[in-house]
């Protein structure tokens, strides 16, 4: 990672202030003043670097000059951020990252005026996931998942909860944008915010001033607004508690791996002392260079396996008295949440975006999963199923050059250019950066065999409950004992078990298992309606006017069509259509002027709709 660096300079700078609900941008314009700027390393390093000396663990401090351990921030993933876009509270939320001048220029400065307002927390999210080249905000970005996703997919999950207003619609992931953000059963708006587009033109004493605003809802001798905290345990209860019943309900029907039924993994009784904490990889990052000894748990809200287990890793944490910085291989949420009164209720997953998946040299696709292997050298040769067994590993490019060749061999093979180890979820280990071997402790089943392999505790939430129908399951050869010899049921009570050990717990206590209901609840609503985007959008320059077309996406109720004179513009409505609609013409329009159009479907059910996302944006210039 970067270790902070200033120096202060004498640049012009003025202000240009533009009046949407109340803003601030900061653009380039001329007029003298003394401002603070930050030179550039002297040489290339990466976030994922190893620093020479140890950090603090604290990423922000470590990150930025004039902040100091005591800060108002609390740096957040893009899960994280969703989780807290959608809930019910007055926010203050700042896009910045101390890869960029903007931010090193401004974070000193709101944090200052933060701590004399007595605001207590504002959430700092970095567009650049990677805290060097993934700006999900960009378009046009090379970088993308598994099957070709652009991770700009993962900038839209953000502006959609979001207003529709230039502001959010420009931004750009350079920019330092600090914005109060409010949400009420009313609606959600931006009462205020303050950008800085250039660390050329900063100036200070007028940014005291708009960033005082920002705290006041925009008023200049308002009354400070009081800052909301969405808690660990608020995000990780609604979002295990909504994906466990997703994956589990399985249309009312039991098995062997699903409990047919609603789940809360997390129940109140878990609020107190809670010791589950999510970090994002420039966070991990951090942690991994400063001294001390550290759980880290790799799992995602998506994934089943880790859902059987979170929930007892959680409880023995608690009574070890341990923190776990939990940790997604996944760049950005794939969760899918419903709107409304379902809007803690999950209607979808996927793990498209997760960096733990080889890169395919050919297509690009994956080619995130640099940010996989350079994360892992951290963890030396460390011990994983897969590496065990000789068998699988992941290929990236690295340090993220995509014109490099990616690696090749494998991981317990001699040479160079080695592709990455590869574990699986859930993942728990024990860390030390100044041990021999930094990951000190694993969370294993050792193989019978004593042959040097080990199996990873990949359960399942019934085999963990002891459901009925796991403990009379098979696998598919009728084997009952599927799991090195132990029985699907018996290899869960181990790993739970085993827990104890990993945490240093010295008698053997029962713990609180999730429980599970048939009484109708929201969560049993889980199968909700999901929407495809419509494809094969077009746009045909006609005269004075422009056609849109899409391809019918089966069971929608309706689409909309939204137009707007540039790109990243504000987009209007323009025409509602009917189910049977594959196109819409737009009359009236100016000639030889460019338009940009965009659609997306929806589905009306009980009067409430549920929109897809939305399709690509096409462009097209107006005939005479």
């Amino acid at each position: 990672m970067r270790l902070k660096k200033l120096t202060v300079v004498a640049l012009t700078a003025t202000l240009t202030i533009g009046s949407l609900f109340t803003g601030t941008t900061v653009k380039a314009q001329t007029n003298s003043n003394q401002v603070a700027t930050y030179a550039e390393d002297s040489q290339t390093t990466y976030p994922w670097s190893k620093t020479a000396q140890a950090t603090t663990g604290d990423y922000i401090a470590d990150s930025y000059e004039g902040v100091e351990s005591g800060h108002v921030f609390e740096s957040v993933t893009q899960e994280r951020l969703l989780d807290i876009l959608s809930s019910k509270g007055n926010y203050y939320i700042v896009f910045a990252g101390p890869e960029h001048k903007t931010s090193k220029a401004t974070i000193a400065k709101i944090n200052e005026i933060a701590k004399k307002d007595g605001i207590t927390k504002i959430y700092h999210f970095d567009p650049y996931v990677d805290g060097y080249q993934l700006d999900i905000t960009d378009e046009d970005t090379e970088f993308k998942g598994s099957r070709g996703t652009s991770i700009n997919e993962l900038w839209k999950k953000i502006t959609e909860l979001l207003p529709n207003e230039n502001v959010i619609n420009e931004y750009n992931g350079d920019d330092t944008l600090l914005f109060n953000y409010e949400n009420t059963d009313a609606g959600n708006k931006i009462n205020a915010y303050y950008e800085l587009e250039d660390a050329n033109y900063y100036n200070e004493a007028q940014a005291t001033q708009d960033i005082e605003k920002v705290f006041r809802k925009g008023q200049e001798n308002g009354q400070v607004a009081k800052a909301s905290v969405r808690t660990d345990y608020e995000f990780f209860s609604r979002v295990y508690n909504g994906s466990a019943t997703y994956i589990n309900y399985n249309k009312g029907v039991a098995n062997a791996n699903r409990t047919g039924k609603a789940v809360e993994i997390f129940t109140e009784k878990d609020k107190d002392n809670f010791p589950l904490h999510q970090v994002n990889f420039n966070e991990l990052i951090d942690l991994l260079n400063s001294n001390g000894d550290y759980v880290i748990f790799f799992g995602a809200s998506w994934c089943h396996n880790t859902q059987a287990i979170i929930g007892s890793i959680a409880q023995k944490a608690k009574q070890a008295g341990k923190k776990v910085y939990v940790y997604d291989t996944t760049i950005g949420n794939q969760l899918t949440f419903g709107t409304g009164n379902d809007i803690n209720i999950v209607t979808a997953g996927s793990s498209v975006f997760n960096s733990r998946s080889s890169v395919d040299p050919t297509t690009g696709n994956n080619n995130i999963s640099y940010v996989y292997g350079e994360l892992v050298k951290y963890l030396g040769n460390f011990t994983t199923e897969n590496n065990s067994n000789k068998n699988n590993s992941i290929s990236y490019y690295p340090n993220g050059d995509v014109t490099a060749e990616a690696t090749s061999a494998k991981p317990w093979e001699d040479g160079s250019n080695k592709s990455a180890i590869r574990l699986q979820m859930p993942f728990l280990i024990r860390y030390n950066r100044n041990a021999a071997n930094p990951v000190t402790k694993n969370w294993l089943h050792k193989n019978k065999a004593n042959d040097g392999t080990y199996t990873e505790y990949m359960l399942e939430l019934t085999w963990v409950l002891g459901t009925k129908e796991a403990k009379e399951a098979t696998d598919r050869t009728g084997n009952a004992k599927p799991k090195d010899g132990l029985s699907y049921v018996d290899f869960a009570s181990e790993a739970v078990q085993a827990l104890n050990t990993f945490f240093g717990i010295k008698e053997t206590t029962n713990i609180k298992q999730p429980t599970t209901t048939n009484k109708p609840s929201q969560e049993q609503k889980v199968p909700a309606v999901t929407v495809k985007v419509p494809a094969k959008v077009t746009a045909k320059a006609l005269k004075k006017s422009a056609k849109i077309t899409w391809k019918k996406v089966a069971g929608a109720t309706g689409y909309e069509v939204y137009r707007a004179n540039k790109k990243k513009g504000k987009y209007k409505k323009v025409k509602t259509l009917k189910a049977k609609a594959t196109s819409f013409t737009n009359k009236k329009l100016k000639a030889k002027k460019t338009y940009f159009f965009k659609v997306r479907a929806y589905i009306t059910k009980n009067g409430k709709k549920t929109y897809s996302s939305w399709s690509a944006v096409k462009k097209v210039r107006v005939k005479k």
